[in-house]
């Protein structure tokens, strides 16, 4: 189980950096954060950062895939070529 605390400094380094982020840095870093703390730590980050566990499991997933690959550019994209609004 994962203390009050530690939720409250999750909390705390999440509101320093969430306008930094963009959807994919927001996904790996609350992976990489939940990681750190083992067993509980996605439901600690769910709800320390208010972001759904599926959204958190989703980064560990892309962390996993990442290990030891070269990414194109294509793959460092956040958003599908073509997605958004057409002008």
């Amino acid at each position: 189980m994962i203390s009050t605390e530690q939720v409250e400094l999750i909390k705390g380094k999440y509101e320093a950096l969430k306008a930094e982020f963009d959807e994919r840095s927001r996904r790996l870093w609350s992976a990489v954060e939940a990681n750190s703390f083992g067993y509980g730590g996605v439901v600690a980050v769910a709800e320390a950062t208010g972001l759904a566990e599926s959204t958190i499991r989703l980064g560990q997933q892309e962390l996993k895939a990442q290990v030891g690959s070269a990414r194109t550019i294509q793959e460092r994209r956040i958003r599908r070529q073509g997605g958004g609004r057409k002008s």
